[in-house]
């Protein structure tokens, strides 16, 4: 499936969560302007084409997981230990459609699948969106600082890759994160940061823990899964 991610805002503003009200979704803050925090897709690889770019800004940041895991292991243990236990994460419905009983669900942020093979899915604006849900307990102290230490070691250690037109990067979503800085566009001048993405569900997918089948559906090696469709998730598919 073939998206475009570019500013839909129409004011050229950036989208936060700072401000009371409602959480801004994923896609809203992709949308817009602003910054990206670390994430993954729904899918097991993504591919995203530099169609044309803003005129400042939008610099990509990616980072591999397994560094920031290691890294999170040097400096404190006790928090790598948090983010390998449950988190509440959120089903947007302008990602996932309406309807679903499991609007709200648990999964670690890292994991090991049944061969000891590691893996991350993480989205902060997933968790800060389920901890705005009735019902939804509180998120902890705890959980507060490993999602703080986690986007620090990722800062600090990460790639830059500025994209121009033509580029194209391939992710793979179980040991990487990625973001990007914020940006202008000039839309007197034609200039707009438009990229192009695409989910890639691979015939050679690892196999994955069996939590993880909430967001995946198939945890399988070697089966074709992943992806947010509009009203339709991922158990369905």
């Amino acid at each position: 499936m073939l998206a475009e991610v570019r500013d839909e805002t129409g004011t050229g503003a950036a989208v936060g969560g700072a401000a009371a009200g409602p959480v801004p979704s994923a896609r809203a803050r992709s949308r817009s302007t602003g910054p990206l925090r670390w994430h993954t897709d729904k899918c097991d690889v993504l591919a995203l084409l530099c169609a044309s770019n803003g005129i400042e800004g939008g610099i990509s940041k990616v980072v591999s997981t397994v560094a920031v895991h290691d890294e999170i292991a040097r400096r404190n243990p006790g928090l790598l230990r948090v983010l390998y236990q449950d988190f509440w994460r959120m089903r947007p419905a302008d990602e996932e459609g309406e309807g679903h009983a499991d609007r709200v669900f648990r999964m670690p942020v890292f994991s090991r699948g049944p061969d000891g093979g590691f893996t991350s899915q993480y989205s902060r604006t997933y968790v800060e969106m389920a901890h705005a849900e009735p019902g939804v307990p509180p998120i902890t102290p705890e959980q507060l600082a490993a999602l703080d230490l986690l986007a620090e070691v990722a800062d600090g250690i990460c790639l830059h890759a500025p994209f121009t037109p033509g580029d194209i990067q391939f992710l793979n979503q179980h040991v990487s994160y990625h973001g990007r800085t914020a940006y202008a566009d000039d839309a007197r001048a034609g200039a707009q940061r438009v990229l192009l993405r695409i989910w890639l569900a691979m015939p050679n997918s690892r196999a994955l823990p069996a939590g993880h089948a909430v967001q995946w559906g198939d945890t399988r090696p070697g089966a074709l899964r992943g992806g947010a469709v509009r009203g339709r998730s991922a158990l369905a598919g």
